[in-house]
């Protein structure tokens, strides 16, 4: 017997290369699969997302569609991973039962957040969010999908450098090739007198002053490690490339830091 997609949910993620997060499951509630089997539905589902196929009649149509009322309900599962660390997570933070819906969903078919509602049932235990679709009977393909996008967050580098303030200025520098797009400029900054990572670096490298860069904008978290990231003493580039702050630095929520270090001697990390 032919099959053909009734529903199909992509879920993406933009902080991967191939915008599919390994950590998501995505399942049918019982009630929701209880009413596929019902009408001889086969669900395949991966990390990737979920398609609803509908066995089809001699003449093509559904052989048993489903009721033009009916709300199919799947449930998001995050397995362990990264994902809360790199997501970028305040369009959900205030809810306390996410459900993602096709109401009001564009040409894109991207689906959008419900409103928070207080009476809304809680999502079972382990659940991250829920996706409601109400497909009709139609036995057409219905791709919808649901995006998440990557945390931002301003990248700082603390530079320890034994070279004196008359010695030549330092800088970070983005070296993209001109043009490219997303290159990040940075800016030196002033320490925080109060600074507890300034205060760490000065009892661990006596002697040596710390001079502090942070992006002139947040940066959206990738993948892929960006390798264009240089120090540079005057218009030489004397350590590159740097390394890129670590999403589990334990910085403010919207800063993550790295810390390097000039001397005479190669450059290294600490």
């Amino acid at each position: 017997m032919k099959h053909v997609a009734i529903i199909e949910v992509l879920l993406k993620h933009a902080f991967y290369a191939d915008q599919r997060c390994p950590d998501f499951a995505i399942e049918p509630s019982d009630d929701t699969a209880r009413l596929l089997r019902n009408h001889r539905c086969i669900v395949r589902s991966g990390p990737e997302g979920v398609r609803v196929l509908s066995p089809l009649d001699a003449a093509g149509q559904p052989f048993l569609p489903l009721p033009g009322d009916a709300a199919l309900l799947f449930y998001i599962e995050v397995r362990g991973g990264d994902f809360a660390v790199v997501t970028d997570l305040t369009g959900v933070s205030g809810h306390a039962a996410p459900v993602f819906t096709d109401a009001g969903a564009g040409t894109d078919g991207e689906l959008g957040l419900a409103p928070a509602d207080p009476a809304r049932p809680r999502l079972p235990p382990g659940i991250f969010a829920a996706v409601e679709i109400r497909p009709g009977s139609a036995p057409r393909p219905a791709p919808f999908q649901v995006s998440f996008q990557a945390r931002r967050a301003r990248w700082a580098y603390y530079c320890v450098t034994d070279l004196a303030p008359a010695g030549g200025e330092l800088t970070v520098v983005d070296a993209s090739p001109a043009g490219a797009d997303g290159a990040l400029r940075f800016s030196a900054a002033t320490l925080d007198p109060v600074d507890p990572i300034a205060a760490q670096i000065a009892g661990r490298y006596p002697g040596m002053r710390c001079v502090y860069f942070v992006s002139d904008e947040p940066v959206a978290a990738r993948e892929e490690p960006r390798k264009s990231i240089e120090l540079r003493l005057g218009p030489d580039r004397v350590a590159g490339p740097l390394p890129n702050p670590s999403m589990q630095s334990p910085a403010k929520e919207d800063l993550l830091l790295q810390i390097v270090t000039y001397r005479a001697q190669p450059f290294q990390t600490p």
